[in-house]
């Protein structure tokens, strides 16, 4: 009986650590996720059905919930319109008319508001419709961008298709429910990437509130717009004050929608929150996601980045180098920095690509100063040029570039002697500043070439003449000696 009861104990214990962890998972929600802890997140603690972060300049995924899973976009597909409005070529300054089709929306629907026959400046309807979410001047965008609907929303499928949105389809310009108007997180952030890039999207995204006069029937009338991003509110309960746009969107079907961007300490990140159920839980989720994004990166100094770049920059070819000079004047340089390497850049952490695409921006940023002409003789440890690169935060690295060994120059010997110049009357030309000696053409050189051209061809000719003449005296001695078998046979 003893041993029974140790048993069942013992299998009890077993059962009970094996489920353990199961019910552990099972016991995560919103309600459990602890603000001390970002690093922590799990899909558990978020309110979104759907839900990605991501790195703003990679793309690469920080984060994800049934990122791919299909849903409604709901007013977060005025981020679509928006770019392509701003990409139509009218001009933020010119006056536009309200057309007819900004009337034509749902019941219920949220407006600027604008009328038809209304004029303001395109600058004042792209910001006031976004920040407003209007589906009246989405529809207005829409017509001035395309001259119709139907034309701005096979725009709007073509642009998605070509950014890759693979899980995306538009049947409007503003998000009102349509079976056929769906997307993904994934397909938002790819987007939302893209748009970041155009300065204006970002300027508008990022305003909390927007002032703007219209004429309207004769008279002016002034419009005051606050954004519906809460997060850029700073006298509103959820504000976060890192947040750099984007845009909401809700309807019955969508749930409660978020695509937002942060940025801290040269962190960037975009999250897209879906199909919330309550209207603040947007907000809870995007927090938990930045935050939980910006401990995702280490920092890496300037230097290390710059060290890793150097094969861009650290080589030159020398001119006027001895014809002995075991590299053939090719000169490798050493980067001797002098201020700002110990300055820091953001990467993700263990990730290659975020650490290889720092590089390639620091790299492109390299200016360097020459301080004489490339050209030998150059002593090792001669300092040949200066090099300065700045940093997204605005700071500034300089470096000395020295060589790394001595190169020789050309012996008298080995330096063709000068052609007399021609007489002429016309006055020599100036060197321009920055000129290398050497790099001149020398007077003569083209007709020195022409000769030496036609004595290599005829030469060329005269050897393949000696070796046809060669072959025609094998072939008949060939001959003779066949005959000669032939009569002793």
């Amino acid at each position: 009986m003893v041993f029974h009861k140790r048993f069942l104990a013992a299998l009890a214990a077993a059962v009970l650590s094996f489920m353990l962890p199961a019910f552990s998972t099972l016991a995560e929600s919103p309600a459990s996720y602890d603000m001390s802890s970002p690093d922590a997140l799990l899909p558990e603690h978020l309110y979104a059905q759907s839900a990605l972060l991501v790195d703003m300049d990679t793309g690469e995924t920080l984060f994800s919930k049934n990122s791919r899973v299909r849903m409604y976009p709901a007013s977060t597909t005025k981020i679509m319109t928006l770019l392509l409005g701003l990409e139509s070529g009218i001009s933020m300054d010119d006056e536009v008319t309200i057309p007819q089709e900004a009337a034509d929306i749902a019941q219920g629907s949220s407006v600027i508001p604008v009328l038809p026959g209304d004029v303001m400046r395109f600058d004042d309807l792209l910001y006031s419709f976004m920040l407003s979410s209007g589906n009246d001047g989405a529809n207005a965008v829409a017509v001035l961008t395309d001259g119709s609907i139907d034309a701005f929303v096979a725009h709007m499928n073509a642009r998605a298709a070509a950014l890759g949105m693979e899980g995306t389809h538009y049947a409007n310009a503003h998000g009102y429910h349509d079976a056929e108007h769906y997307t993904t997180a994934q397909d938002l952030a790819i987007l939302s990437r893209e748009a970041m890039r155009n300065p204006d999207f970002r300027n508008i995204v990022a305003t909390p509130k927007w002032t703007f006069t219209l004429r309207r029937g004769g008279k002016e009338e002034t419009l005051n717009i606050l954004s519906r991003n809460s997060l850029l509110q700073s006298d509103q309960k959820y504000y976060y004050p890192d947040c750099t746009g984007i845009k909401t969107g809700h309807h019955n079907k969508a749930g409660w929608c978020f695509v937002g961007s942060a940025q801290r300490s040269g962190r960037s990140v975009l999250c897209v929150v879906l199909k919330c159920e309550q209207e603040n839980d947007k907000w809870y989720d995007a927090a938990r996601l930045f935050e939980y994004g910006f401990t995702r990166y280490e920092d890496v100094t300037a230097q290390a980045l710059l060290t890793r770049a150097a094969d861009r920059f650290s080589r030159v070819q020398l001119q006027n180098a001895e014809a002995q000079d075991p590299e053939g004047g090719s000169l490798a340089l050493n980067i001797g920095f002098i201020q700002g390497g110990e300055q820091t850049v953001p990467v993700v952490q263990g990730s290659a690509l975020s650490l290889q695409s720092a590089v390639d921006r620091l790299a492109g940023g390299v200016d360097i100063a020459w301080q004489r002409p490339l050209e030998a003789p150059v002593e090792a440890g001669e300092q040949l040029g200066l090099l300065t690169c700045t940093l997204p935060n605005g700071g500034t690295v300089t470096a000395s570039l020295t060589a790394s060994r001595a190169v020789m120059a050309q012996s008298a010997a080995e330096t063709p002697a000068p052609q007399p110049a021609e007489a002429t009357d016309a006055p020599q030309a100036a060197a321009t500043d920055g000129a290398v000696p050497g790099n001149a053409p020398r007077p003569g050189g083209n007709g020195a070439f022409i000769v030496i051209a036609v004595l290599s061809l005829l030469l060329l000719i005269s050897i393949a003449a000696l070796i046809c003449v060669r072959h025609l005296r094998r072939h008949r001695r060939r001959r003779r000696r066949a005959r000669a078998l032939k009569s002793l046979r």
